[in-house]
C-alpha cells in the first residue's frame, strides 16, 4: 500500500487533514470557527464538521497570514493528486479561506497566478458580508451570485471578527474601549480595524462569555463552508 503523502506531509507540520480541508490564515480563526461549532452541537445536535470537514491554520505566527495559506494551499493541492481513491478519484479537497482586505485580495490574484489550476469561488474564498448558500456550485455561477450579494458593500473591507454582533461588541468595548483602531460602517454592516492586543483580548473574551446566539452569523459561514465544500 502507498503511503498518504496528504497525511504524511500534514501530520509533519501538525495539522490534522480530513477529506474536505479548509486552509485560514490564523489559529485564531480555528479556534473561533471550532467554538461556534461546539455551540451550534450543544444547542441543537447538529456537528457542522464531522469526520469529513476540518478548518485547519496555515501556521502560527510567520507561517500563517495570507502567505502561509498560500504555500500551504499548493503544496497540499500537488500532494493530493497522489491520494486517490479506488475510484481515480482524489481522497482530498483543499479551499482556502481569506479575509476580504488588500492582503487577501492579492494573495488570491497570485495563487490564481502561481497556480493556474487554482480557481476563485471553488478553491479559494474571500470573506464577505453576504455569503449566499449556492445550489448551483459553479464558480462562475457563485461568482455572480456573490457580486449580486454584495454589490453595496464592494469598498468595505471584512474579516472573521466582523461576523461577532453589537449585542457583545457593546460589553467586550466597555471593558477593553481601545482595543479597536477604527470602524467603517456601510448600510448596517460594519467593519472594524482591532489593535494586535485587541483581536487577541476579544477572541479571549467570546470564548469566556459568548453564547450561541453572539456567534450565529459565524455558525452561518461553517454552514456555507459546507455548502461550498459539498459536504453533505
Amino acid at each position: 500500500m502507498h503511503p498518504d503523502s496528504v497525511a504524511s506531509y500534514g501530520d509533519s507540520i501538525g495539522i490534522t487533514i480530513k477529506p474536505k480541508t479548509v486552509i485560514v490564515e490564523g489559529t485564531s480563526d480555528v479556534e473561533l470557527l471550532n467554538f461556534a461549532a461546539k455551540l451550534e452541537f450543544n444547542s441543537s445536535g447538529t456537528d457542522l464538521l464531522g469526520e469529513e470537514l476540518a478548518i485547519v491554520a496555515a501556521g502560527t505566527g510567520d507561517r500563517g497570514g495570507v502567505s502561509g495559506v498560500v504555500r500551504e494551499l499548493i503544496c497540499f493541492r500537488g500532494l493530493a493528486r497522489t491520494s486517490l481513491r479506488s475510484d481515480g478519484v482524489p481522497k482530498y479537497r483543499f479551499m482556502g479561506l481569506f479575509d476580504n482586505d488588500h492582503a487577501g485580495r492579492q494573495a488570491v490574484k497570485s495563487i490564481c497566478r502561481i497556480d493556474s489550476g487554482v480557481v476563485e469561488y471553488k478553491d479559494v474564498i474571500r470573506l464577505f458580508p453576504v455569503m449566499p448558500l449556492q445550489a448551483n456550485l459553479d464558480p462562475t455561477t457563485v461568482k455572480n451570485s456573490f457580486e449580486r450579494a454584495n454589490e453595496k458593500y464592494r469598498a468595505l473591507d471584512w474579516e472573521l471578527e466582523d461576523l461577532i454582533p453589537a449585542s457583545i461588541l457593546s460589553a467586550f468595548f466597555d471593558e477593553y474601549p481601545s482595543a479597536c483602531m477604527r470602524s467603517i460602517e456601510k448600510l448596517g454592516f460594519t467593519h472594524r480595524d482591532y489593535t494586535r492586543d485587541g483581536k487577541a483580548l476579544l477572541h479571549r473574551y467570546i470564548k469566556e462569555y459568548a453564547v450561541i446566539k453572539d456567534l450565529e452569523l459565524v455558525v452561518s459561514l461553517l454552514k456555507f463552508i459546507r455548502n461550498i465544500m459539498n459536504v453533505r
